[in-house]
């Protein structure tokens, strides 16, 4: 069985819905974005295949798929945080598409379908090993990129050399023509920013509980 979807930050979700306030709006979105765009994608590839017999759906259907997830999420605002978690209801969403979509496209059995819908194995997939695995890898990518920020540059360099690259320190400070004590002393202060950042509820919310 599936691991348990986490949970979504009601900032977050407060902030996506307050189109009155253009600026939380414009930055929510582009957090959003952030987050679950590549997830979709996979889900939507995930579920598709698990329609198909493991078919391989077009990039093409996979955009088309995510966009109509998104629009109706934002326009139709269905989803209330307390009856449930985002990703299960974007999953729901997901799901709800590819199958439309499929049945518009002749390639399920429309009355095989309809009988069966509400059995066990045509409801919403569970989650998979490489769906889990896109949103752990959207929230290493998103989380570099608020620290990127939020640090001087010449910092972000060397924690990019040692923790994302994986040099040795001697040689980042060789290259860089620093201080071994000077690249031991940036870690130090990046990796303590890092996990401030990370302690935020958007990101404990989300991807921890």
């Amino acid at each position: 069985m599936a691991n348990p979807l986490p949970t979504t930050s009601l900032s977050l979700l407060s902030r996506l819905r307050d189109e009155g306030n253009e600026l939380a709006w414009q930055v929510s979105w582009k957090r959003f974005v952030e987050l679950y765009h590549t997830p979709l994608i996979t889900i939507a590839a995930a579920i598709y295949r698990s329609r198909t017999g493991n078919a391989i759906p077009s990039q093409e259907f996979l955009e088309d798929t995510v966009s109509k997830v998104v629009i109706e999420f934002f326009t139709k605002k269905r989803f209330d945080p307390e009856r449930g978690r985002l990703r299960a209801y974007l999953r729901m969403l997901t799901n709800a598409k590819v199958v439309d979509a499929l049945r518009k496209d002749g390639a399920f059995n429309q009355r095989a379908l309809d009988e069966n819908e509400h059995r066990p194995e045509f409801q919403v997939p569970f989650e998979t090993t490489s769906e889990r695995e896109t949103f752990d890898s959207s929230l290493r990518n998103t989380l570099i990129e608020d620290l990127r920020t939020q640090i001087p540059l010449r910092h972000f360099e060397i924690f990019e050399m040692t923790k994302l690259r994986e040099m040795p320190p001697d040689q980042v400070a060789k290259e860089l023509g620093v201080k071994r004590n000077v690249v031991d002393n940036t870690v130090y202060k990046v990796m303590k920013r890092l996990r401030e950042i990370a302690a935020r509820p958007e990101y404990q919310d989300e991807y921890y509980q």
